[in-house]
């Protein structure tokens, strides 16, 4: 799905699966440069508001964050929609500096909350490290 406009005129629809493709895109040259992969499992269903610039914004840090943090790694983004939530998940296959990457994370929290959302990160310190991102419906778009 590639943007549209929302006949309300208050959302502009994306895929979240595009998004992260565009951003993977961006992120490449440093997954290369520090001999990472990075594998967007998103499904094409899951749309957000692509105009909603402190969202996108916040999605493409935590992504790059992961990227200039890896070495030698496969990263996987997957996301789910349950009933009023977004739960985006980049994983990170070979944990390289867990420390740098759960103090990195921990930094963004607060810009998290401005968007009504939160992230968290599970195995900062072991060799499969996970970041989840929540928001809110009213973020997404249905």
């Amino acid at each position: 799905m590639e943007q549209h406009r929302n006949p309300v005129g208050a959302y502009t629809c994306t895929s979240l699966q595009n998004l992260l493709n565009r951003l993977v895109d961006h992120s490449l040259p440093a997954a290369i440069q520090n001999k990472s992969s990075v594998v967007n499992e998103v499904h094409s269903d899951i749309v957000i508001d692509g105009s909603n610039v402190k969202l996108v914004g916040l999605i493409s840090e935590l992504l790059s964050t992961v990227v200039s943090n890896s070495r030698q790694g496969e990263i996987h983004i997957t996301a789910d929609r349950f009933s009023d939530m977004v739960i985006l998940s980049i994983q990170e296959r070979n944990n390289y500096n867990g420390y740098a990457l759960a103090f990195s994370i921990s930094s963004m929290e607060p810009e998290a909350s401005r968007v009504g959302g939160h992230i968290s990160i599970k195995g900062p310190q072991q060799k499969i490290a996970t970041i989840s991102f929540s928001f809110p419906v009213q973020v997404a778009v249905a």
